[in-house]
């Protein structure tokens, strides 16, 4: 199943953010269950989640995870690396870009994020304006 993000927020700023750096958020918690000949149900009965969250995170329709029910996930299926469950993948040129710009990198910011730090701080600024002004 994979996930998409544009569902997922009404942020203009996390949108933009997801859109330039091209990659696919897989959920693969339907596999690992079927591989193990167990049921949302038996997962249910295992960690206490709700069948309905347990469903739409399998379906990738859940808005938001807890933390907590990936580790119950975890702890239920003895699961060690959550990208047995879900994993991101950035496209080949997202990850030779950013291999190339922290190539040499210490700490702080790069160039490029110190660049994203100050669009972004300009696109909420704007964001929050519009809304004092709308009250």
């Amino acid at each position: 199943m994979q996930l998409n993000l544009d569902t997922m927020t009404n942020s203009e700023v996390i949108l933009d953010v997801v859109h330039k750096y091209p990659q696919k958020v897989k959920i693969k918690l339907t596999e690992v269950l079927e591989s193990r000949g167990l049921t949302q149900g038996d997962l249910h009965y295992m960690t206490g989640i709700r069948l309905a969250t347990l469903s739409e995170i399998a379906n990738g329709k859940k808005q938001s995870f807890y933390f907590i029910h990936l580790v119950a996930i975890m702890c239920a299926l003895r699961i060690t690396d959550m990208r047995e469950i879900i994993d991101v993948e950035f496209d080949k040129e997202v990850v030779e870009a950013w291999k190339e710009e922290m190539d040499g990198y210490e700490k702080g910011l790069t160039g490029e994020q110190q660049r994203e730090v100050e669009e972004n701080a300009v696109k909420m600024a704007k964001i929050a304006a519009k809304r004092k002004s709308q009250k």
